[in-house]
Order: C-alpha cells, then sequence, then structure tokens
C-alpha cells in the first residue's frame, strides 16, 4: 500500500461512520418557520453523548478499485476516536486525538504518525479532528457557518447553505430535524455526506448508516458503512500502541 493511500485510507476508514441515502419521514416539514427557529430545533435535537461505539461493515471504493472490511469505532467527545479494522483477522488500527492522527497497518508492518496540517496536505482537504468527530456524530461540519445559514425548502426537506471566502456549506434536515447531507466545498475539493437511518437511543437519534466522499480535482474515494450495533455512553477503552519492528512511513 503506498503511502499516501495508506493516510488515506486511515483517514477514510474514521470519516465514514454512521449512514447511506436521505433519511424517509412521515410528517411533513413546517415551509412557514423562520430560520432562526429551524437552526434552534436543529441545535436542541443534535447527539449529545460522551461516549459513542459502533461496530460494522465498511465498503471503500477508490480508483475503481473496492474493499469490504468490519470496524469496530470508538469515540470519546472532543477526546479522541480510536477504529479497528479486520477481515477476518485485525488488519489495521487508528487512533486520532485533536493534535495527531496515527495508524498502523498489519500486513506491511507499517505505521505512520500525521499531525493535521500534514493531513490537510495530504488529503487536499481542511480536515481537522473536530470535522472528522462531526461526520461520525451527523452534526454540522461549520456550526458558525449554520447561524447565518440561508434557509429554502426542498422535497420535503430543509436547506441551509452558506458561502464564505470561497467556501460553500449546504445542510439538508428532514421534517424531525435530523441531518439527511451535509457538503463542504472550496472549488478544487469537496467533502459530503450522506446519512441514511437513524437509531433511537436514550431518546436520542444517533446515525446507523453513512456515505461518505472525498473529491479532488483527480479523484473521488467513497466510503459506506452500515451499523449492526450502535452503543451511547458505555463503559470501553481505546488501547493503541505501535508494535515493535514496524516501519515508519516519512511523509513530505
Amino acid at each position: 500500500m503506498k503511502k499516501r493511500g495508506l493516510i488515506r485510507f486511515g483517514f477514510l476508514l474514521v470519516m465514514g461512520c454512521k449512514s447511506l441515502t436521505p433519511v424517509a419521514t412521515t410528517s411533513a416539514i413546517d415551509t412557514s418557520l423562520r430560520p432562526r427557529v429551524v437552526q434552534q430545533q436543529i441545535e436542541d435535537n443534535a447527539l449529545r453523548f460522551e461516549r459513542l461505539q459502533w461496530r460494522g461493515q465498511a465498503s471503500l471504493e477508490r480508483g475503481g478499485k473496492r474493499q469490504k472490511i468490519s470496524v469496530t469505532l470508538r469515540v470519546k467527545q472532543g477526546e479522541g476516536i480510536w477504529v479497528s479494522g479486520s477481515v477476518i483477522v485485525p488488519l489495521a488500527r487508528v487512533f486520532i486525538t485533536p493534535k495527531q492522527l496515527q495508524f498502523y497497518e498489519k500486513i506491511n508492518r507499517q505505521y505512520a504518525q500525521v499531525d493535521f496540517r500534514q493531513v490537510k496536505k495530504l488529503l487536499g482537504a481542511p480536515i481537522d479532528y473536530e470535522m472528522i468527530e462531526r461526520i461520525i456524530t451527523a452534526s454540522p461540519l461549520d456550526k458558525r457557518a449554520l447561524k447565518r445559514a440561508k434557509l429554502s425548502f426542498l422535497q420535503n426537506s430543509y436547506v441551509l447553505s452558506s458561502r464564505k471566502r470561497g467556501v460553500s456549506l449546504v445542510w439538508t434536515y428532514d421534517a424531525a430535524f435530523r441531518l439527511i447531507s451535509q457538503e463542504l466545498s472550496d472549488g478544487e475539493t469537496a467533502v459530503s455526506v450522506n446519512y441514511d437511518g437513524y437509531t433511537l437511543i436514550d431518546n436520542q437519534w444517533v446515525p446507523e448508516h453513512l456515505n461518505a466522499s472525498l473529491r479532488s480535482l483527480e479523484k473521488t474515494t467513497t466510503l459506506r458503512l452500515q451499523s449492526k450495533q450502535t452503543r451511547l455512553n458505555g463503559k470501553f477503552i481505546m488501547p493503541f500502541a505501535i508494535p515493535r519492528g514496524y516501519t515508519k512511513i516519512n511523509l513530505p
């Protein structure tokens, strides 16, 4: 696995932890609502948690090639994201903190440790820890931009859009104010996530399936996930240590 491909795989393994195509609802949206009311409803409906654990299947597609793996993901809000990928036996492990991304894979016995400046350079997109966590939990990528976003209505959905300094963001919510999709684009790269399917845990909607894509001028990488088990605020550990004898990947 090439160096950049290794890091992209590690990032996308994390980025895709929860959803697929638009969520259907039986109730209709209220087109009389003003933007501030819709934004407040979205805030009131936001997922509030300390710990989140997700287990399911992931499908990664890039350059016409597709790979399926089993994934276990654990999140401690604001602290860390731990991911283990396997095909019968464990293959790779990722640990992301607000400062850096660490990753190792067992087939080639290699590992990488990069900060988010390097991640941005490798992916060609402004990625940071908070963005990854927000993608996983179906939260808006930029809360400040959402507050000043324009509201429109489309196909029984609330659509909020914002554009500033060449960066465009679009969010689509259903009648229950659950996020259906969100996209960030700067003209050269775009991160988009579609959510299809939520489960109700402790009176909160937790996303279960996800289709995330990272598009650049050169190619598109897509990650699809389907949850089999989701737990909220349960106890877990996030063990991570680079095994001895592994070779470090030196990145530019």
